[in-house]
């Protein structure tokens, strides 16, 4: 499975270049408010399954699975690690993807 699925995403945003960039660039946004909110102990169930819709929403499917394991594993520290590397990975998909069309 891609870090990022383009026809997904394709799909999603109509192959709407400028929008693709500019879901992007949103998705960067709210990534520091879902961070901070995954190192919190309460917040942070909440934040892995906001993250995971929108993974999901633009094709990151690696991210939405770390995402979904995250929600139901009785551990936090393990199942948050995994959901950060798949972020750090997603997030290196998706400057590849910036770069690739500017």
């Amino acid at each position: 499975m891609p870090v990022l699925d383009r026809v997904h995403f394709d799909h999603m945003t109509g192959a709407d270049r400028a929008l693709q960039l500019e879901v992007v660039g949103l998705f960067r946004m709210q990534v520091e408010g879902w961070s901070a909110a995954m190192a919190s102990a309460g917040g942070w169930r909440e934040a892995v399954h906001t993250l995971k819709g929108s993974a999901r929403g633009i094709g990151l499917g690696a991210l939405a699975a770390a995402c979904e394991a995250a929600e139901t594993s009785e551990e936090s520290e393990p199942a948050l690690a995994q959901v950060r590397m798949a972020l750090d990975e997603a997030l290196g998909a998706l400057e590849q993807f910036a770069a690739e069309a500017a």
